[in-house]
């Protein structure tokens, strides 16, 4: 898979031109169709990019026993590099132990997106891509993992389906904690639920 690698902005304003036409994307033979959209039983499957990323270049290692899980306030989340892809794009979400001691990530974050006008969580979270294997992370201070977060591009989406909204960024819950990171990034999302929700891959060790 070729790597197309943005800063977030870039990311924004490529969804924004996007979503600013309604009329459907035209395919190489001239056909112009929509995306299904999540929820209706026949959307596309998202594929996953694992495959074609960088090893890890700093992170985690295999789990030890009796390493505390890691807390919201342990960590630092942010977005790394961001991918687009027949449509679709990925966002590299990294967590950075900030504390002072080893703790252990694993699964799936919980990940929604939060509207510019309202403060307030837009659509569904993120679905956990449940197809793939899960491993526990051990970071320890200073140490990086990082989730993928994979969804369509509005564009892709009927635009009386999709609703698209402004986003001011998303609303991160590490695994197995109550508390959230909020982490920036303005763009737009589809704002009816169950619409172009995406998927969420399991944490993995390093940054990308």
């Amino acid at each position: 898979m070729r790597r197309f690698v943005y800063v977030l902005a870039a990311a924004s304003l490529l969804l924004a031109t996007a979503c600013s036409n309604d009329d459907p994307p035209v395919t190489a033979d001239n056909k112009s169709t929509w995306v299904v959209p999540s929820g209706a039983g026949t959307e596309p499957t998202i594929p996953s990019n694992r495959t074609s990323e960088a090893p890890a270049a700093t992170g985690g290692t295999a789990a030890a026993s009796g390493v505390a899980r890691c807390r919201t306030a342990d960590l630092r989340a942010g977005t790394g590099n961001v991918e687009a892809n027949a449509g679709v794009l990925y966002l590299s979400l990294v967590f950075t132990n900030k504390s002072a001691a080893k703790c252990s990530l694993t699964g799936y974050p919980t990940v929604s997106w939060i509207s510019a006008k309202t403060g307030r969580t837009v659509n569904k979270p993120f679905a956990p891509d449940t197809g793939e294997a899960t491993t526990t992370v051990v970071l320890a201070p200073g140490a990086q993992a990082h989730a993928t977060l994979a969804f369509h591009q509005p564009g892709e989406v009927d635009p009386a389906k999709c609703k698209s909204v402004n986003v001011k960024g998303y609303q991160v819950v590490p695994p197995q904690q109550s508390t959230s990171i909020f982490v920036k990034g303005p763009t737009v999302a589809c704002s009816s639920t169950g619409i172009n929700t995406g998927k969420v891959l399991a944490i993995v060790p390093g940054a990308v």
